[in-house]
């Protein structure tokens, strides 16, 4: 095994095994949940590197994959257990907590994201403030979208009639919001891609406010 995936599947469980010690701990069902969400966040970093590795080694698709093929593929590895929430045996009805745990996908997702780029990086001061950058804009991002997705499902979940092409859009609108991010972070926009994430922050914390205690 080569060092970067061996440090994705280390990290992976160096930071899932304590806290599935803490989960057991815990006696509040939801903050366990969110718990397990984040440890699926980061089995999703090592999930997506893999699989963008694989379709980025197709001739032809290396051009593609920071604009189309990994932004859906990160998008549908974070979010994936978020529908288990539709299960209405389980969950007779949505709650915010969906929102919740959607985030703590996200936002696991990222600290592998954020280790990988750390690791192949020169090592300097610079790179210390690139990574403090990173988490206040990137790594956020991945959080953000994929809280964006439970918001989705939280207020759509009811319309049983439209769910699958309602997930497929949420799935598309995620993709497509990370994927504006990485095509402006290079341009003279890329003050605009900065934004986005604490914007998306801003606007899901005025959402959860609104929601109440429900």
């Amino acid at each position: 095994m080569s060092d970067l995936p061996f440090q994705f599947l280390s990290g992976f469980i160096a930071t899932v095994i304590p806290l599935l010690f803490v989960v057991l701990m815990i006696d509040d069902a939801g903050s366990r949940r969110i718990i397990l969400y984040f440890c699926w966040g980061t089995f999703a970093g090592v999930l997506a590197y893999n699989l963008n590795n694989y379709f980025g080694s197709v001739w032809g698709q290396t051009q593609r994959m920071t604009l189309a093929i990994a932004p859906m593929i990160e998008e549908v590895c974070k979010g994936l257990p978020v529908l288990l929430f539709l299960n209405t045996k389980k969950y007779t009805r949505v709650t915010k907590l969906i929102v919740f745990c959607a985030l703590a996908s996200g936002v696991g997702f990222s600290i592998q994201e954020s280790t990988f780029y750390f690791a192949i990086s020169s090592r300097e001061l610079v790179d210390i403030v690139a990574l403090v950058v990173r988490t206040l804009t990137t790594a956020l991002m991945h959080g953000m979208t994929t809280a964006a997705f439970g918001i989705g499902l939280l207020l759509f979940s009811k319309h049983k009639h439209i769910i699958i092409p309602l997930i497929f859009g949420l799935f598309s609108l995620c993709a497509s919001i990370h994927a504006l991010f990485n095509l402006l972070l290079n341009t003279q926009l890329a003050f605009i891609s900065m934004i986005m994430p604490i914007a998306m922050f801003g606007a899901g914390l005025f959402f959860i406010r609104k929601q109440g205690n429900d």
